[in-house]
Order: structure tokens, then sequence, then C-alpha cells
């Protein structure tokens, strides 16, 4: 089931997400969302999973989220998971205390737009957060047992920082050992400050083959524990998953066999219409 509780981002200053470009962050009234709760619960009472939308719903503030939060744990008795976008400033302002209190609510995921572990490429894509910050947020996460699913951008840093993105990323995802993780395709969509710097000559986005060989770049040098590993996102331009460690030298044998046979294009630049897709 999906809540809106915030609508937009807090952030929205992405240089690469066109998602929120047009809507004013707001925080609805509690009332409000927990009268969409009520009407829900009606049409779906054993629903499991929740997810809180919009772009970072933990910047409603610990007492808006909790109450929701409260609120979800009695209209839907077989709740099993509430998980919703979070970013490293949000859950940094939370005390050990309070995080605890939400996972005792069921909030047990929280879905990271990583993108990077360069600091160099964070700021290019004024992500607003350091690789400092991601893992001592994934630190405070841990020990409130709220698991993580990480998202990286492949392309990210473009050709430029190509070598930096992927060494600061394995160092970040090494320390960070998330739950789970998704390679995703950093996709240059009209409307983003990055198709404007594209257009200046300020990016060069990677070609497909250099996308692949960034995934298996950073693929072959993690050190995981059992994190449940996708590569299947419309972006991708292939399909992976399976297990990290378990499964990594088979997924790296498929990158390896696909390799020779990706183009030397780019294809990562969209139409609007394109976009619309992602």
């Amino acid at each position: 089931m999906l809540i809106q509780l915030t609508v937009g981002c807090s952030h929205n200053q992405c240089i690469f997400c066109a998602m929120y470009r047009e809507k004013r962050y707001r925080v609805r009234p509690l009332a409000e969302v927990l009268e969409d709760v009520d009407a829900l619960a009606r049409m779906a009472p054993r629903a499991r999973r929740v997810f809180v939308c919009d772009g970072n719903a933990l910047s409603a503030g610990f007492e808006t989220f909790a109450a929701l939060c409260r609120h979800l744990h009695h209209r839907f008795p077989a709740l099993e998971r509430i998980s919703a976008y979070v970013n490293a400033r949000d859950l940094l302002r939370l005390s050990d205390e309070e995080l605890r209190q939400l996972r005792g609510l069921e909030f047990s995921l929280g879905y990271l737009g990583l993108e990077s572990g360069s600091a160099e490429v964070l700021r290019l894509i004024h992500k607003g957060a350091t690789p400092e910050n991601l893992v001592e947020m994934a630190d405070k996460a841990r020990k409130a047992d709220i698991a993580l699913s990480a998202i990286v951008l492949l392309g990210a840093g473009g050709k430029a920082l190509s070598v930096e993105h992927i060494r600061g990323t394995i160092e970040v995802l090494n320390l960070m050992k998330p739950s789970y993780l998704s390679f995703l395709t950093a996709m240059i969509v009209p409307m983003t400050p990055l198709m404007c710097l594209v257009e200046e000559g300020g990016f060069q986005p990677l070609t497909d083959r250099a996308i692949l060989q960034e995934a298996k770049s950073i693929l072959e040098r993690l050190e995981m524990d059992h994190t449940l590993f996708r590569m299947n996102h419309v972006s991708n331009l292939i399909s992976l998953g399976g297990r990290l460690p378990e499964d990594t030298r088979l997924l790296l044998k498929q990158l390896e066999a696909l390799l020779p046979k990706a183009d030397d294009t780019i294809s990562c630049v969209c139409s609007e219409e394109e976009g619309l897709t992602l």
C-alpha cells in the first residue's frame, strides 16, 4: 500500500532527477493522511507492507512519522513492514532511541539513493551528502535494525569521474554492507540541470560498454554479507540478479560475456518521451 505523507522532495537539488521538479515540497496534514489510512484499511485490511511517499518522508519529523506508523500498526493487523525513501540528513537528525521506536512500529526498510560513494561525484550531482555522512547513517540504521536498500547510479560521474566513482562507491558500499543493493543507470533526461550540463559540454556521458564496465569493476571488489543484488531497472542495459557474495562469480561471468558485444554508443541521453518511462 502507498501512503502519501509528504509531497515532493525537501532536497530536490540532484541534477539528474526530474521526478519532483514541478512539485512544491510540503508535509500533508497528519489528520488528512490518517483518513487515507482508514480508507485503505477498509479496502485492504490484510495488507502486509506499506511504503510511505514521497521523496523523503522522514523529513516530516519524528513525531509525525511515528504517529503515522502507530496508526498503520493499529489499522493493519497483518502489517509486517513499513518502508520509505531515506537520506543521510533526515536519518542522522533522529536519535538512536527515536530510530528504535520507529523500528518497533515496523519501520524496517529505508531505500537510499546512494548514487555514488565518491565525494567528487556527490558534489557534482548536488546530492547534499558526503561519503562520511552515508557511512554514518548506515551504521546508525544498522544499530536500530533498520535495513537499507542502496541504489547506485552507474555513469553518475560521467567519463571524467568514472574511475573516482568506481573507487569511492566500492569503499562506501564495503563499509555500509546494505541488505539490498541495486544498480541503476544515470539517465540524462530533459528539463534537468544534468541535461543542460551535457548540452554545454560540461558532462560527457558514458557509452553502453563503459557503463557495463563500471558495473563489473564495482561488483568484482565488493565485500558484502548475503546482500540481495538487483540490476533489473528499466534504465539498465541488461537484467542481472543474485546474492552477494554467493553469486558474484556468476554475475561477473555474465557481464564478461556481454561486454565485448556492448555498443560504444551513448544510449543514456533520453528524449522527453523516453524520460517518462523511467
